[in-house]
């Protein structure tokens, strides 16, 4: 198991707090969001992590190097992160998940570490991680059904129909990612490069079973605006903090 964090982009809704640091090492408490997450992964035995960069991912790779704590490090450059989004990126890393079981990670994701548990210990091979709330246009929602499969996943779909928000966490399966490569293939191939990954995922939906875990209960944000920001250090990491004294 390796665990696969896109942190290519350049956050440019996050501006100015962003312009000359990236999104992922801003600080949370006392460390930067991509150490919170390297902790999870390395309290859980995580022996690897991939991470995608490419604005200021000099940063990046200076503060954390090949190695951090007992997790090995290697970095895949996506050039063409102006231009391109989740899907692309994650397409770019494909031979480091082609037949491998794999965690998904957003860089920007604030959380508890046990939500990495309870997808690493799900009965399902495949699970996403979903915070089960009324959703809004800009959130990532999913129909689901009674036995916990995902029908559908995107940003387009009606609210209504929706049971909540994926929350840029998930656990794939080695069993599916050689359709999901595809998938993720002919999203880029239509000229879709801007599309986030989980239009790759949709593609799949009708041939593979992908499961959801309801993760409702533990404390997480992904950070897209000033806002996110403020309710990370203000709500969620208090939270996240209390769980753990």
């Amino acid at each position: 198991m390796k665990a696969v964090i896109l942190a290519a982009g350049s956050a440019r809704r996050l501006s100015p707090l962003t312009d000359n640091t990236h999104k992922c090492l801003l600080p949370i408490g006392e460390k930067s969001i991509l150490e919170h997450q390297l902790d999870a992964l390395d309290y859980y035995g995580i022996p690897e992590a991939v991470i995608v960069v490419g604005f200021l991912k000099e940063q990046i790779v200076a503060k954390f190097g090949r190695q951090y704590k007992n997790i090995a490090l290697s970095y895949i450059q996506n050039p063409d992160y102006a231009t391109t989004n989740t899907v692309y990126s994650l397409y770019l890393a494909r031979d480091c998940f082609l037949d491998s079981d794999f965690l998904y990670f957003n860089a920007d994701v604030v959380f508890h570490r046990s939500l990495l548990g309870r997808l690493l210990f799900s009965q399902f091979s495949t699970a996403m991680g979903v915070e089960v709330k009324r959703c809004g246009a800009e959130e990532v929602k999913v129909i689901v059904n009674a036995d916990h499969r995902i029908l559908r996943i995107g940003k387009k779909l009606p609210p209504q129909e929706c049971l909540g928000e994926f929350v840029g966490i998930a656990k794939f399966g080695a069993s599916i990612t050689r359709d999901f490569i595809t998938g993720l293939k002919a999203v880029i191939d239509e000229g879709e490069q801007m599309a986030f990954f989980e239009k790759g995922v949709d593609r799949i939906l009708a041939k593979h079973q992908l499961y959801y875990e309801d993760i409702s209960d533990i404390p997480v944000i992904e950070i897209d605006f000033p806002e996110d920001l403020e309710r990370a250090r203000k709500q969620i990491y208090p939270k996240i903090v209390s769980i753990d004294e």
